[in-house]
C-alpha cells in the first residue's frame, strides 16, 4: 500500500474563485458555433480576474497576469484546441489564434457578418411571442454581428426592436417617440420599457375578463329569472270569459 498522504493528482474542474469575492466561475466551453458569445463571457471572466489586459494588449504585461489569462484560456477550450495553441508564447497570441481558427478568413467572416444582418433585417416578434423570450433572441443576433466586429449602433438596434415588435406596443412606442429620445436610448432601457408595458398590458387583459365572465354572470341570471316567471305564467289557471255577465 502507498503513502496515505501521497496525492492523486487529477484534472481540476473548470471553475475558480473571483478574486477577493469567493463567487465559483462556471468557465464556457468553446465549440465551433458559439465563438461570439464565448469571447463575451470571457472577457467578462478576465476583467473580473484581473488579467484581461493580458489579451486587450491596452498595456504593458506582466508575467503573473499573462500566464493567469492562459491558464483562464485553458479552461475553456477543447483539447484539440488546446494543443494547437500549446506552443503560443503569450495569452494574446492564444486568444487571437483561437479567433482566427473561430471564425476563419476575413472573407469567411465578412460572409458570416452577412448571414447575420440578414437575419437581423429579416427578424420579427410573433404575436404568441413575449419580449423578455423575444429579447434573448434578439440581443443574441445583435452581440454575434458586434462579436465579428461589425459596426451596429445603439440607435438602429432600437429602432429596429420597435418596429417588429407587434402592434399591441404602439402606444408604448408613440410616447417614447414624443417624450424620449431614441437616439440615446440603449436598447435595455427600450426593452426594459416594453416589458412594463407588456406587464400593465396583462393585467389590464385579467380585469377586463373577469369583467366580461360578471357581466355574463349577470345576463345568466337574467335569463334564467325571465324563465322562472314565463314558467309561472303558464301553470296559472285558465279562467274563461263569460260573455252573458
Amino acid at each position: 500500500m502507498g503513502d496515505n498522504n501521497t496525492e492523486i493528482k487529477k484534472t481540476p474542474p473548470p471553475k475558480v474563485l473571483v478574486r477577493g469575492g469567493g463567487v465559483p466561475i462556471q468557465y464556457p466551453m468553446l465549440n465551433h458555433e458559439n465563438y461570439g458569445l464565448w469571447a463575451i463571457k470571457m472577457k467578462i471572466i478576465m476583467r473580473s480576474l484581473c488579467v484581461w489586459e493580458a489579451i486587450d494588449g491596452s498595456a504593458s504585461v506582466d508575467e503573473e497576469k499573462d500566464h493567469g489569462a492562459m491558464a483562464a484560456i485553458s479552461q475553456a477550450v477543447p483539447d484539440d484546441v488546446m494543443m494547437a495553441i500549446a506552443e503560443k508564447k503569450t495569452a494574446n497570441e492564444a486568444w487571437e489564434a483561437i479567433k482566427e481558427m473561430s471564425i476563419g478568413e476575413d472573407r469567411v467572416k465578412k460572409a458570416r457578418a452577412q448571414v447575420l444582418k440578414r437575419q437581423f433585417d429579416r427578424i420579427v416578434m410573433d404575436d404568441s411571442d413575449n419580449i423578455l423570450v423575444f429579447s434573448r433572441r434578439f440581443t443574441c443576433v445583435v452581440s454575434e454581428i458586434r462579436s465579428l466586429g461589425e459596426e451596429l449602433k445603439e440607435s438602429i438596434v432600437v429602432e429596429k426592436l420597435f418596429g417588429v415588435v407587434p402592434d399591441r406596443f404602439l402606444p408604448i412606442i408613440g410616447t417614447i417617440e414624443q417624450w424620449g429620445d431614441m437616439t440615446t436610448m440603449s436598447v435595455t432601457e427600450a426593452i426594459g420599457r416594453l416589458r412594463v408595458f407588456e406587464e400593465s398590458l396583462k393585467g389590464r387583459h385579467k380585469f377586463e375578463k373577469e369583467e366580461e365572465q360578471l357581466l355574463l354572470t349577470r345576463a345568466q341570471w337574467e335569463a334564467l329569472a325571465l324563465k322562472e316567471k314565463k314558467d309561472v305564467e303558464r301553470k296559472r289557471p285558465y279562467k274563461k270569459f263569460d260573455k252573458s255577465k
